[in-house]
């Protein structure tokens, strides 16, 4: 701003220099030859320099007129100039008593326009030492004969200087100000703008003190959020915190309760509260290290504060509904549904195939006893207690949930399966080590279950899953204690006497775990039946089967190959009788008849061709029937029995079974999941030759049905 105004001063002052100086030609001539003091050769040397002035006069206005920008030298120049003219027309006159000291007012007055109020006293002072002692002009006889119009016409330089000089300056500043008003205004128009297009609401708290700081030119300003719990920064400008955190909370709190503005004692630091919504204040706290806060930067954030009252407060509503909407009301954690939506962030994250995030799920102990015997009131304490033990175990970036009514939920980022099992531990010597009382002579303990992607689980319900089963292993195992889904696998896996009474004890507790001990039973097989879930699922939710059938459907493409287990192992990866085997397990295990229906049925094929029972069509249950299309198109990507094949040539494999191997519907469901984008398969890292085949094009949706 002070260059443009330099720039635009030297421009203003060199026209009005000309406008000046075209006057005091016109005047100075009609002195010299109207008035019959001066000689004719007197007058015609006088008339020749004024039109040398006249000429130099024009240039200058030519050069104005065609959009010349002055500098600093340039307005040196004219300046010395009219200097040069005015003192050679006062020697070659009549000196000291010359009227055409006159042209010395030229330099005077432009000079404050050029140059500022200074500069114009400077060069009055040495104007007056030219005209006195230039050419012999100040003598002491002719300053003994008039000394009072000697002193005079010094003093007359020195108070034009200081007039012109004054009023310029009250200009210049009246014209910094509305330029830095409309300077304001035009900030305000664009935050208010931004605040209302802007919904998030860290991103409004950013705006406004980015705009404070720069309104007042502060080095440092924070958004500080005043309410019954204390203070927190909202946003602050720069992003750098400088050590920690300072609040002056009896000036903040004066200033939140009252409603006005109030500068330091030392001027260094400012508040200004500006909104205030559902019992929570904003405030803007404001540092200058070097300057001092003066009343126009009062004014100022002010006027920040009036403009953005409204949204802000909008703002603090929307968040505060919406913290309401994610957070637990009783321990202050994020709700399931918050827990829910992060959980699918996270798996929708496109860098999520090279991390590793894991679920924790923390159950407090005989909680049920808590509420019986001492009353929901101290039950709400210990929630609350509880649910601070596991806050202050995590990570700041792990996120803590409320997942039921005493259960909590942690996700882990960024962390190994080491590094959750670590954190589980840590939860549960936590809790021993608080001490917390339940009831009469009991303290608080809690269960952990821990499951990890992706070693443990493909999708964000499987992980939960997974990581409920290690919990059911924790209290299984006495509680009080950390489990993780391995341990759970490993122990089923190890003893199949184990597994079948565990499904027949907990049976869909543990139909995850017995899935991935069924798949551990051969390297070829890891992690088909996660794999083979996800195809299901996607083709299901594409096709007619009712959403209440569906986590039937999951249950029975978890357990569809558990009948491997009775069966002799090393006789391939399809071994013969195994779907029967599955059925006769699931029925002893007390499982729904679609679910051993769907079991026993899904190497059924659609023309009647298929084992155990030659089922064709619509006879065949449709969960079958979806696990069928599912296992082959796994097997297929995976390269399980066949050379491994791209989804896109996969599925032309499958068209190529529709109406004889497969439902044509299913088909089309399973195409539609691939083209929709929303199957996300993880390819299976196996110890088998990766085939390369040419990329075939999907067949076109109109013909899929009649393939």
């Amino acid at each position: 701003m002070d260059a443009k105004f330099d720039a635009d001063r030297r421009r203003v002052g060199e026209r009005v220099a000309v406008s000046f100086r075209w006057l005091f030609l016109i005047v100075l001539a009609v002195l010299n030859n109207v008035t019959t003091v001066t000689s004719a050769e007197a007058r015609g040397t006088v008339d020749i320099l004024l039109g040398a002035w006249s000429v130099m006069n024009v240039v200058v206005n030519v050069l104005l007129a065609r959009g010349y920008q002055p500098g600093k030298q340039f307005s040196l120049s004219t300046m010395s100039l009219d200097i040069f003219f005015a003192t050679g027309l006062v020697y070659l006159s009549d000196g000291f008593s010359s009227p055409f000291f006159l042209a010395l007012f030229l330099a005077v007055i432009t000079n404050a326009v050029r140059f500022g109020a200074a500069a114009c006293i400077v060069s009055a002072v040495v104007i007056s030492f030219i005209y006195l002692f230039v050419g012999g002009s100040f003598t002491p006889a002719n300053f003994t004969t008039d000394p009072n119009a000697t002193i005079g016409k010094i003093f007359l330089f020195l108070v034009v200087a200081l007039a012109t000089g004054y009023m310029t300056r009250e200009l210049e500043r009246e014209r910094r100000q509305a330029v830095e008003r409309a300077a304001q205004a035009d900030s305000l128009r664009e935050l208010s703008l931004a605040m209302v297009s802007d919904t998030d609401i860290k991103d409004v708290f950013k705006l406004v003190v980015n705009h404070a700081v720069q309104m007042t030119l502060a080095d440092q300003g924070r958004l500080i959020l005043a309410s019954q719990e204390g203070f927190d920064v909202g946003a602050r400008a720069p992003d750098e915190a400088v050590g920690p955190e300072f609040f002056d909370e009896e000036r903040l709190s004066k200033a939140a309760r009252t409603g006005e503005a109030a500068i330091g004692p030392d001027h260094k630091s400012l508040i200004i509260p500006i909104a205030s919504g559902e019992g929570v204040t904003a405030l803007l706290d404001l540092t200058r290290l070097n300057g001092t806060f003066t009343n126009q930067d009062l004014f100022s954030v002010s006027a920040l504060s009036g403009s953005s009252a409204v949204p802000l407060a909008n703002a603090l509503r929307y968040h505060r509904s919406t913290q309401e909407a994610t957070t637990d009301s009783l321990t202050g954690l994020a709700n399931a549904r918050e827990f829910r939506r992060r959980l699918a962030a996270t798996f929708a994250s496109p860098d999520r195939r090279s991390a590793s995030f894991s679920v924790l799920l923390v159950d407090f102990d005989h909680f049920k006893s808590v509420n019986d015997q001492v009353g929901h009131q101290h039950g709400d304490l210990v929630l609350q207690l509880g649910a601070r033990i596991v806050r202050s175990a995590a990570r700041a970036q792990d996120l803590v949930a409320r997942y039921g009514g005493d259960e909590l939920a942690v996700i882990t980022t960024d962390s190994t399966p080491s590094g959750s099992q670590n954190l589980a531990r840590r939860i549960v010597e936590a809790a021993r080590a608080a001490s917390i009382s339940t009831t009469p002579g009991n303290h608080l303990t809690f269960s952990v279950g821990v499951a990890t992607y992706p070693d443990d689980a493909l999708t964000a319900v499987e992980l939960v899953a997974a990581a409920d089963q290690a919990l059911y292993l924790a209290k299984r195992e006495g509680k009080d204690r950390a489990c993780t889904f391995p341990q759970l696998v490993t122990e089923l896996e190890l003893d199949d006497v184990s597994l079948f009474a565990t499904l027949a004890e907990a049976g869909p507790q543990v139909v995850v775990a017995v899935a991935h001990a069924v798949d551990h039973r051969s390297p070829l097989t890891q992690g088909h039946s996660s794999r083979v879930v996800t195809i299901a699922d996607a083709a299901a939710r594409r096709s007619s089967l009712p959403a209440i059938r569906v986590e039937d459907l999951r249950t029975a493409a978890f357990l569809h190959d558990v009948g491997h287990m009775t069966l002799t192992a090393g006789q391939g990866f399809e071994v013969p009788g195994h779907a029967e085997a599955g059925e006769k397990i699931l029925r002893r295990a007390k499982f729904s008849t679609e679910v051993t229906a769907a079991v026993r049925s899904h190497h059924e094929r659609w023309d009647g061709s298929g084992k155990p029972d030659g089922l064709a069509g619509e006879k065949i249950p449709q969960s079958a029937r979806i696990i069928a299309v599912a296992e082959t198109f796994e097997a297929l990507t995976a390269g399980r029995g066949f050379e491994r094949q791209a989804p896109n040539e996969a599925l032309a494999r499958i068209f190529e079974g529709s109406g004889s191997e497969f439902d044509p519907a299913i088909v089309e469901a399973l195409s539609r999941a691939i083209r929709d984008g929303s199957l996300d398969l993880v390819t299976p890292d196996l110890a088998l030759p990766a085939v390369a085949q040419p990329v075939v094009d999907l067949p076109p949706e109109p013909q899929a049905a009649s393939l």
